[in-house]
């Protein structure tokens, strides 16, 4: 049986509720000389790619929450727009772990019908 508490759920424009997960992805990023990092590609596990053709809203680093920073970049691939995060985790020293940038975005999880919460 899940935890419903630690799960996530969204309510699509049909109305249906669904489960969501961070997926972790494989981007290319165009860097600029003065710092802006612009996505250009997400790639899935799975081997498909999609390129970015439009960056609505680039991202900023927020507060620190857990050892971690988010930047939030609206994208548009296509004619569907969706968000897209960078996560950047600290060093951890004494943990032997050097900082590290991550890509996600939230993806739907599959769940038999009927079993997500009302």
């Amino acid at each position: 049986m899940f935890d419903t508490s630690a799960m996530d759920y969204v309510t699509t424009t049909s109305g249906e509720r669904r489960r969501i997960h961070r997926e972790y992805v494989d981007v290319v990023a165009r860097f600029g000389r003065d710092g802006a990092i612009e996505p250009v590609c997400v790639a899935w596990r799975d081997g498909r790619s999609f390129p970015i053709d439009e960056v609505l809203e680039a991202g900023r680093f927020g507060a620190e929450a857990g050892g971690r920073q988010m930047a939030r970049y609206r994208v548009r691939l296509g004619r569907h727009e969706t968000d897209l995060y960078l996560e950047r985790r600290g060093a951890q020293p004494a943990l032997g772990t050097d900082e590290s940038l991550r890509w996600w975005v939230y993806a739907y999880d599959q769940v038999k019908p009927g079993h997500a919460p009302a």
